[in-house]
């Protein structure tokens, strides 16, 4: 299987993914406060177990403890850089509509950094078997539906269309495409640079999710079931990370 081939069937798997997750929450949308909510907290605590039990430990399985919490660190500086900038734009600050751009806008660049080794893995295993790729492509397309959940929810509370939020999951989908072709392609891919990758995005993942979805889910409704709905999205994403 060529690369071109490749990188169809890497971009096609997050894509499919991710849009089966924003039209299931684009379904469930806009049920009143206390939903929302509860779905933001979902999202919030499935967020923490991807990065807890999947990408973290992975970062540090390739390349070490030290190089793992160095992506970490560079993850979070980036996104406070990134918060930053955004927090003085108008739009955001003035549109109540607007408030959850910024959480979509850092949850896309992370999403986007970690589809890159995800596409690295499904070149690398066409590149031993084209069944066996395609049977891990498959793998990582269920894996992706609940990740098109958590970047569509804050797309959606701000109010853009469903055609637009499915033009940024295909444009997040090319990098794994990209992914794909580089693990298709280079005979050997650098643990170093896979294990920083990783702890960028695991960084910017736990930032936002500390810092936005909580704090969002709180003010959406105060309750019992906001703590409920973190953890069950927690137990999920331990379920989907040893699958």
């Amino acid at each position: 299987m060529g690369n071109s081939l490749s990188f169809l069937v890497s971009s096609l798997t997050g894509l499919i993914g991710l849009s089966l997750g924003v039209i299931m929450t684009y379904r469930i949308s806009d049920r009143g406060k206390r939903f929302e909510g509860v779905m933001l907290a979902f999202t919030a605590g499935l967020m923490l177990a991807i990065v807890s039990f999947e990408l973290l430990p992975k970062a540090f399985e390739i390349g070490g403890l030290k190089i793992g919490l160095i992506g970490i660190g560079i993850g979070i500086i980036f996104v406070i850089v990134l918060e930053d900038y955004l927090d003085k734009s108008k739009k955001i600050q003035k549109d109540t509509d607007n408030r959850y751009i910024k959480s979509a806008i850092l949850l896309s660049i992370a999403f986007m950094i970690h589809n890159i080794p995800e596409g690295i893995a499904i070149g690398s295993m066409i590149g031993i078997s084209d069944s066996e790729g395609l049977r891990f492509a498959f793998a990582i397309l269920v894996h992706n539906i609940p990740e098109g959940m958590i970047i569509a929810m804050p797309l959606i509370k701000s109010k853009v269309r469903m055609v637009y939020i499915l033009l940024i999951v295909s444009f997040i989908s090319l990098s794994m495409g990209i992914g794909a072709i580089i693990g298709l392609t280079l005979s050997q891919v650098s643990p170093e640079c896979i294990s920083i990758s990783l702890g960028i995005a695991g960084g910017i993942m736990l930032y936002v999710t500390t810092g936005e979805i909580i704090v969002k889910s709180m003010n959406q409704w105060k309750g019992r079931s906001i703590t409920i709905s973190i953890i069950l999205g927690m137990l999920l994403g331990v379920l989907l990370s040893h699958n």
